[in-house]
């Protein structure tokens, strides 16, 4: 369990960095606020990557920061659809993640597993693809 909450942690951490490499300066004032918001998602992203998967504790608190910060930024209108997916995903692995690591000897790694899927489904990669178009021609 603790080696698969490793490459789950990893996969999350993963799709934020993405998002965060794709988003940087802008001219357009609503363009500009959204790429910079994901630069304070770097740091969390990495400790997110760090975090001792034998501190379960650790792994919520880390898991739950890196959500409320992707749910807090507020996405253009133009983009809003795929950002709600990618906010939708975090939220349902974050709210697995806290489930299953509060209760390790009953975890239902099930739901766990379908969780992670979101983040590898077509909806998330369309998402994901549309907003690295947008990044790529409002965040240059």
């Amino acid at each position: 369990m603790r080696n698969h909450l490793s490459r789950t942690t990893a996969l999350a951490a993963a799709g934020v960095l993405t998002l965060s490499l794709a988003a940087c300066g802008g001219s357009d004032e609503s363009a500009q606020a959204f790429c910079d918001s994901f630069g304070s998602m770097d740091e969390l992203t990495a400790d997110l990557q760090n975090v001792d998967p034998n501190d379960p504790d650790a792994a919520v608190a880390s898991l739950e920061q890196l959500t409320a910060e992707v749910e807090s930024i507020e996405a253009p209108a133009e983009i809003s659809d795929s950002y709600a997916v990618i906010t939708s995903a975090f939220r349902t692995f974050s709210d697995a993640a806290t489930e299953t690591l509060s209760d390790l000897e009953n975890a239902d790694p099930t739901a766990l597993t379908e969780a992670m899927g979101a983040f590898t489904d077509e909806e998330f990669t369309a998402a994901s693809t549309e907003l690295e178009e947008y990044t790529a021609e409002n965040c240059s």
